[in-house]
């Protein structure tokens, strides 16, 4: 019951951080909006850092699961990419530059093992994907796997950094999509490319059923 009553309170918390961002709402805040007392937040959490903290924790371990869930399901490289886009940029579509800028700047630990995650965790996981398209003949066979992974792992940087940023209302979504596309194209054998083109449109007819 107590890891239940956590989890719930996780969840709630990673709403309001989302909608108010991780500077400006309080553990009073916290409490009011999820109908619980103080004594249970503490119950749980040290202080407001404790809580970040778990919540960005838990945030990680659901991209985790939700990655290893769709690489056991997919088997074709490419549509592992662009169904990675669809699973995940719905959800940072959520977030917005003052959500990160004010985990960058008050919560740098907690920051940090979000850098953390990208370089071991999507590193492990952008360079399975390379070796696979390459065996598959869809990427090119002359690729340095490890700098191209590496180099994907920059592109998230840029697109997770507030920084690059100032005064853009971004759409996360878009954003992805054109970053993953950009990574694709870029690695693509003339096999790979027409069966990227083909799976582009179909994912975007998915996403955007009424698009002609």
């Amino acid at each position: 019951m107590l890891d239940e009553n956590k989890n719930k309170i996780l969840a709630g918390a990673e709403s309001l951080f989302l909608k108010y961002g991780f500077k400006n709402i309080t553990m009073d805040d916290i409490a009011r909006e999820l109908g619980v007392s103080k004594k249970t937040l503490y119950q749980f959490f040290d202080d407001k850092s404790s809580l970040v903290d778990q919540t960005v924790s838990r945030h990680i371990e659901h991209e985790e699961c939700a990655c290893r869930n769709l690489r056991n399901q997919i088997s074709n490289p490419i549509d592992y990419m662009l169904m990675i886009t669809d699973t995940f940029g719905d959800l940072k579509k959520q977030i917005n530059q003052s959500i990160l800028y004010d985990l960058k700047k008050y919560f740098k630990s907690t920051w940090e093992k979000l850098n953390q995650f990208r370089i071991d965790f999507i590193y492990s996981q952008v360079l399975d994907n390379l070796k696979k398209g390459k065996e598959m003949g869809l990427y090119h066979e002359n690729l340095n796997e490890n700098l191209v992974a590496r180099f994907y792992i920059h592109l998230i940087d840029f697109m997770l950094n507030p920084d690059n940023y100032h005064g853009e209302n971004t759409d996360f979504k878009t954003v992805h999509t054109e970053m993953v596309n950009y990574h694709l194209r870029s690695i693509c054998t003339p096999k790979g490319a027409t069966y990227l083109k083909k799976q582009s449109l179909r994912f975007n007819q998915v996403i955007n059923p009424d698009k002609k």
